[in-house]
């Protein structure tokens, strides 16, 4: 009599869920470093697993639907709550705690493999505008560049961050562009399914 086997599943599709953690004693903060940046970044430790900030809204549905957009795409993720809304921490396999380089010439040759990305200097290059998503009530901070919608990812400090997070975006089939912001350098990733908001 043959026993009926299982086969494993390579994936296990119920880890790709999306949790949100409503208690601090579910996670730990701390910062990593990843292959591609060079500079440490704000992440979390969920089950000795080590996940990047991608995005902090401010409701619950739309923290849901951009973490289901990471799953959707493969990509574990978790949620956190915080004091003023939610933030959206995403699955990073190939994290260390050690010293990031430093050096410029490790970062620039981390984004020759990407076109460079377009870095607006002047406000009449692009139009500051807000912007909604399919089944989201959640106004975007955005810019208008060249007839498309790009919501806000991200300010950093310099402008070799900037360049970094953009190519990482970009190496993604990601769309981006970066704007001259007052304290440093602001990063946009496109939105193709923007709805576009009478401010």
């Amino acid at each position: 009599m043959l026993v009926p086997t299982h086969s494993p599943l390579s994936v296990d599709p119920l880890n790709l869920i999306p949790k949100i953690l409503e208690s601090r004693d579910q996670y730990r903060s701390c910062h990593i470093c990843l292959p591609e940046e060079d500079y440490r970044v704000a992440a979390v430790v969920v089950d000795d697993e080590y996940y990047s900030l991608v995005k902090v809204v401010q409701d619950r549905s739309r923290s849901l639907e951009v973490a289901t957009r990471l799953t959707s795409a493969g990509k574990a993720a978790v949620i956190t709550r915080l004091a003023k809304g939610y933030a959206i921490w995403r699955l990073e396999p190939e994290a260390y705690v050690d010293a990031c380089p430093r050096s410029p010439s490790q970062a620039l040759a981390q984004v020759t493999d990407v076109p460079a990305c377009k870095i607006l200097e002047s406000r009449s290059d692009y139009k500051a505008c807000h912007i909604s998503l399919p089944d989201s009530d959640q106004r975007l901070a955005a810019v208008l560049f060249e007839g498309r919608y790009y919501g806000l990812l991200k300010v950093v400090t310099t402008q070799q961050q900037a360049l970094t997070l953009a190519a990482r975006l970009q190496r993604k089939d990601v769309g981006a562009v970066i704007t001259k912001a007052v304290q440093g350098y602001a990063v946009w990733f496109l939105e193709p399914n923007a709805i576009i908001n009478k401010d």
